[in-house]
């Protein structure tokens, strides 16, 4: 008969230490996180797509035409963009800068004749 001496500590059977309780529990926990976050993240996107269906868009393609109206759009063009917060200048504002650049020394005697005109001209 064998004796007690020479038996395997009594655990799952490979001689390995037995898994503690509450790493259980942190697993089952991280597990339970994990799956909510992926049936958060599915949710979202079947909603998402819904909702871009419903108004019309083509849900699997809106980002690329929302980069191709946002690329062709006036306000990436130079010298197109119009500036709705700054009111247009009156005539005398527009004299009275060229003349100030003119007595600051910025700009020539011909190049101020040359913006005035301009100005005059409309």
């Amino acid at each position: 008969m064998i004796s007690a001496d020479f038996l395997p500590p009594d655990d799952s059977g490979f001689g390995s230490p037995s898994i503690p309780a509450e790493f259980s529990v942190v697993f089952a926990l991280f597990a339970i996180v994990v799956v909510a976050g992926i049936g958060f993240s599915i949710y979202v996107g079947v909603r998402k797509y819904a909702i871009l269906k419903q108004a019309g868009h083509d849900p699997l393609t809106v980002d690329a035409a929302l980069a191709a109206k946002v690329l062709n759009s006036d306000l990436l063009r130079p010298g197109t963009a119009v500036d709705d917060a700054a009111p247009a200048k009156s005539l005398e504002e527009r004299l009275s800068e060229v003349d100030s650049l003119h007595a600051r020394g910025v700009i020539s005697d011909d190049e101020r004749a040359a913006a005035r005109a301009s100005i005059l001209r409309g």
